[in-house]
């Protein structure tokens, strides 16, 4: 897999401890996919207030390492920036 653009669009993604992200991140970094750990945007902290952000084209390239490496991310979501500085999340996964 090879690296994937600083350009495109923002994701965040979420899992259920901060230990599952960080092991993701790791894995993601591993097959060229830049993401790092942040904390997450308040309506969506649920079990762990950390998460990965992503810019990419797709989050396709992530999902394919997640299935490979048995990984199970809480949540994809995509983020859309509207007027005003307000952003949204749409969940994708």
């Amino acid at each position: 897999m090879g690296k994937v653009s600083a350009g495109g669009k923002e994701y965040i993604i979420a899992f259920s401890s901060f230990y599952k992200a960080a092991y993701a991140q790791d894995m993601l970094s591993e097959a060229g996919i830049n993401a790092t750990l942040r904390k997450l945007p308040t309506e969506l902290v649920r079990s762990c207030g950390t998460g990965l952000y992503m810019r990419s084209e797709s989050a396709e390239p992530a999902q394919l390492v997640f299935a490979e490496k048995q990984i199970s991310p809480r949540g994809i979501y995509e983020i859309n920036r509207g007027g005003g500085g307000e952003k949204n999340y749409i969940k994708i996964k």
